[in-house]
Formats: C-alpha cells, structure tokens, sequence
C-alpha cells in the first residue's frame, strides 16, 4: 500500500483526535507523544485500517497503550479481540456490556427509533449483523462517572439507551471532545440511533448529554462535529421535555 491509500484512511479532527475510516464506522484515535488511544474496535479485520492509520502517522501498532469501547455491539466490539492482540493494549468497557463482550455476544434484545429510515436500516443491516463475534479479553471495566487513567484523564459517562452499558467518553483536551458511539449519530444530520434497547433511557442519555460542554462531538456514525457541538445537542435535546 503506497503513502497516499494509507492517508486516506485516516483524517484529522482536531489537534489531537483523528479519525479512522473502517468501511462500516468511524474510529477514533488520540494522537499522543507517549501513547495512543483508540476509541472503539470495529468489526472483525478492524485492526488493518487501524494499523494503516497509525502507519501513516508514523507510529506502530503497539503505540496503542488503550481502547476504549463505548458497547457491545459487533460494529463496535467485534474487532476487540484481534486489535488486544495486535497492541496488547488495555480494553475497557462498561461492566454490563463487558460481560457480553467477554462471552463474544452482541447484542441484547432491541426496539427500532421512530421514523421509516430507521425501521429500514435495523431491517436491512442491523438485523443481518452477526450476532457473535470472538471474545474479548476486556481487561479493565469503567464504572459510570469515572476518570480513567487513560490519555491525561479522560471522563467514562453513563449513557444506556443504545445498550445498558452504553458509554460516552469526555476528554477535556482540545477544548473538550466528546465520543458519542452510538448514543446518537450524525448521518444525515444529528439524530436517534436507529435502535435503542430502551428508547426512554437513550432520550434521557441524550438530555443529559446536551448538559455538557464540548466543542466536538465524535460519531461512529456520520461526521463529526467540530466546533459549538454541544450547542447542536442542546438544539435538540435540552428541553427537559425534548423526545
């Protein structure tokens, strides 16, 4: 593969945070001078994309010191077992959604968002998504509300909806970037998930959410915001009465 197929798989997103092209989502990277950090796994063969992003960043593989998984579905967690390989990084992920993750299962039982586009998307790919995937290690699990000891501190935010153990992490560099999973996405503007195990609770996620500041919002769907992004969230979800 020649420099320019490499870069095209990686673009920056601000100062530090890049994003990685993985065919069916966006990953993410923090670009750091001692270590990488990698926000969520993909699906199985992730791990190429990734290695050609950091390649072309002029890094390796084992640079990655941390993945963070925001839940257990198999776009996002698929991937994990090949990249902990790979990097002998540490994963981390909710507890509830590691046990999953752990037993190489991705999914709960869930109900589609309101609206014809999401009925068709969880009808023609999410309902046809591989249901199991090979089990991770997971060898550390973030508990809701705490700062984990991962690219200077970066905040594990509760955010079930999309899974129980659906998490949003806030990393307060570079004016505050916020990685959203799936507690949102930005196809075609800032919208639902198209499915959600509790639709109430991933509302109320997003209320909360909208109560945040950043001034990114990083998706695995859609592009991402950069710049007054937690304002796009409050456009839509600030009203305590918002659904």
């Amino acid at each position: 593969m020649n420099d320019k197929e490499a870069t095209n798989v990686v673009a920056q997103v601000t100062e530090h945070v890049f994003a990685v092209d993985a065919d069916a989502l966006t990953l993410f990277l923090i670009v750091l001078p001692e270590s990488l950090t990698l926000i969520d796994a993909g699906f199985p063969g992730a791990v190429d994309r990734v290695d050609e992003a950091v390649r072309s960043l002029g890094r390796r593989l084992t640079d990655i010191h941390d993945v963070l998984v925001t839940h257990c579905h198999p776009d996002h967690a698929a991937g994990l077992a090949e990249i902990e390989a790979a990097t002998g990084a540490r994963s981390w992920m909710h507890p509830a959604d590691a046990v999953l993750a752990r037993q190489g299962q991705g999914f709960r039982p869930w109900v589609v968002s309101p609206g014809e586009r999401s009925r068709a998307f969880a009808e023609e790919v999410i309902s046809l998504c591989p249901p199991t995937y090979a089990p991770a290690v997971v060898r550390q699990e973030a508990q809701p509300g705490e700062t984990l000891p991962v690219a200077g501190g970066i905040r594990a935010i509760g955010s079930p909806g999309h899974t129980v153990g659906h998490l949003v992490f806030l990393w307060p560099e570079d004016d505050g970037v916020l990685f959203v999973g799936d507690a949102a996405n930005n196809v075609d503007g800032l919208q639902l998930s198209p499915v959600y195990e509790d639709l109430a609770d991933g509302l109320e996620s997003l209320r909360m959410i909208a109560q945040l500041e950043f001034e990114t919002a990083c998706f695995a769907h859609g592009p991402s915001i950069v710049g007054d992004a937690a304002a796009a969230f409050r456009r839509l979800w600030g009203d305590p009465a918002s659904s």
